[in-house]
């Protein structure tokens, strides 16, 4: 089922949690709203859901008017960050709770509701947890639980919440993956919040960054990391330095330094904003001899696993920029704290210091 989304407009208050919101998702894609707290995701998503009314706009399922259509009319599962299973229930009757409550001219009979929940727990690989009671299982178990719950009632749209918020790394990427592999089996319209960039990049077919109640960029995990529209989305994926500089003559200057890049496309003689990853900071001992190159001092280094991460200090300049090395290439180079360095950035983006405002 398609979901239409058109001029969703949401106050609480004074506080605008949503404004002027329109988004298409398609049938059978998996699309993950990211952005930071207080960004307007899950209210957009209890607004799909049935759960919060806008106060103005229009919600379609496949063409059709839901807006003021009840939360069990609208054929949505909905899955909590906290699991929200009943306690006093075997995770058996959690799963076959929705098939239970339903009118009684829609409700399967016993058999049907049992042959059911067992297919959806084999489905989450969890049959033989049928029996047991939710404090007896662990968090990425009882996850998985609710979201069989969720889809017992045969959903056509599927809302999830921050679904793996509250579990730790290790099981959190493990369950990243068992959605991903679930969701191509089922392909149900499946919506998620997340404010975990490498959850979205991970497992969403497409990512809507939203930022103050506004969407900043739709696109493809590739698109929205490698192609940033706005300075916002470039400082939310991924780890990334900001330099301020000024555009003349086609070009710019960054931080007094020689480093320049071509930028036709600028106002002449107008501030600018310049973006690039700490991944794309480009390490030497020595000088490169081009425009780019610019002399740094190391004052920090941090092992990170596979990565070696490098606190530089510009030379003449009090700013700070981070730069990210594989470890073979660090042992190549044999850095070590207070060495002076060549850098040279790459893959340089350039917007206009409006861009922010």
């Amino acid at each position: 089922m398609s979901i239409e989304i058109k001029n969703i407009n949401k106050g609480f208050g004074s506080f605008s949690a949503l404004n002027n919101v329109s988004l298409d998702v398609p049938t059978g894609e998996l699309v993950a709203l990211l952005g930071p707290s207080g960004c307007g995701k899950t209210t957009l998503l209890r607004i799909i859901a049935g759960l919060e009314t806008p106060d103005s706009g229009n919600i379609h399922f496949h063409g059709k008017d839901a807006t003021e259509r009840a939360v069990r009319e609208r054929e949505v599962g909905f899955v909590f960050q906290h699991y929200a299973l009943f306690r006093h229930m075997t995770v058996f009757e959690n799963v076959a709770f929705g098939l239970r409550v339903r009118p009684k001219h829609t409700r399967p009979n016993d058999a049907e509701i049992k042959r059911r929940v067992h297919e959806l727990l084999n489905l989450v690989q969890l049959d033989w947890l049928a029996d047991r009671y939710p404090p007896q299982l662990s968090g990425g178990q009882r996850q998985r639980i609710a979201l069989a719950r969720a889809l017992a009632v045969e959903p056509k749209v599927l809302l999830l919440d921050e679904p793996f918020g509250a579990l730790d790394a290790k099981v959190r990427k493990e369950l990243r993956r068992w959605l991903r592999r679930l969701h191509d089996e089922l392909h149900i319209t499946s919506v998620f919040v997340t404010h975990d960039q490498e959850e979205a990049l991970e497992v969403a077919d497409t990512i809507v960054v939203m930022n103050q109640g506004k969407i900043e960029q739709i696109g493809s995990p590739q698109q929205v990391y490698d192609q940033p529209a706005t300075p916002f989305v470039y400082q939310f994926l991924g780890n990334v330095n900001q330099f301020n500089g000024h555009a003349t003559n086609g070009e710019i200057q960054i931080n007094n330094t020689e480093l320049k890049i071509n930028a036709p496309e600028l106002t002449q003689n107008s501030p600018v904003l310049a973006y690039v990853r700490n991944s794309d900071i480009e390490v030497y001992k020595e000088s490169q001899h081009t425009t780019s190159t610019i002399n740094a001092r190391i004052q920090h280094i941090h092992a990170v696993g596979s990565l070696v991460k490098l606190e530089l200090q510009l030379s003449h300049q009090s700013d700070v920029i981070e730069a990210e090395l594989t470890q073979v290439r660090f042992k190549e180079l044999a850095l070590s704290q207070g060495d002076n360095v060549f850098i040279v950035p790459r893959n340089i983006r350039v917007f206009p210091s409006t861009a922010t405002q």
